[in-house]
C-alpha cells in the first residue's frame, strides 16, 4: 500500500525519493529517479497506462461536476449551464492530474512487475 501512496504523492514508488519532475508540466518527468536510479519507462508504451488513469479520473470528475450541478439546479438545468460547469473541470483536472497519473501508474507497474537490477543505474 505504501507503493501506491508514494505514487499518489509524486514520489518514486521504489525508494520514496522526490524530485521526479523537472517542472510541473506535462511530459516533464525525468527518465530515472534521482535517488535510486529506477528507470520509469521500463517498456515501450509505458505511459499509455498513465493516460488511461488520467482519462478515468478526469471523466469521473466531469461526471461528478454534472451530478452536483444537477443536484443544485435540478434536472431541468439547461445543457449550457451543465456545459459551463463541466468544461472547466474537463480541462483543468487532466492537466493538473497528469503528474500524479504518471507516478501512480509507475507505482502500479512496480507492484505488477517488480523492478529487476537492470531497471536501475
Amino acid at each position: 500500500m505504501s507503493v501506491l501512496w508514494r505514487g499518489l504523492t509524486l514520489a518514486c514508488p521504489s525508494c520514496g525519493g522526490r524530485g521526479l519532475f523537472r517542472r510541473w508540466a506535462i511530459f516533464a518527468i525525468r527518465e530515472r529517479c534521482p535517488s535510486c536510479g529506477l528507470k520509469f519507462e521500463r517498456i515501450e508504451g509505458h505511459w499509455l497506462g498513465a493516460v488511461a488513469v488520467n482519462t478515468v479520473v478526469s471523466a469521473a470528475a466531469v461526471l461528478a461536476a454534472v451530478v452536483v450541478a444537477m443536484l443544485v439546479w435540478g434536472t431541468d438545468a439547461s445543457r449550457w449551464l451543465l456545459l459551463a460547469v463541466a468544461a472547466p473541470v474537463g480541462i483543468v483536472v487532466p492537466v493538473f492530474f497528469d503528474p500524479v497519473s504518471r507516478t501512480l501508474w509507475t507505482a502500479i507497474d512496480v507492484l505488477v512487475r517488480p523492478p529487476s537490477p537492470s531497471d536501475f543505474d
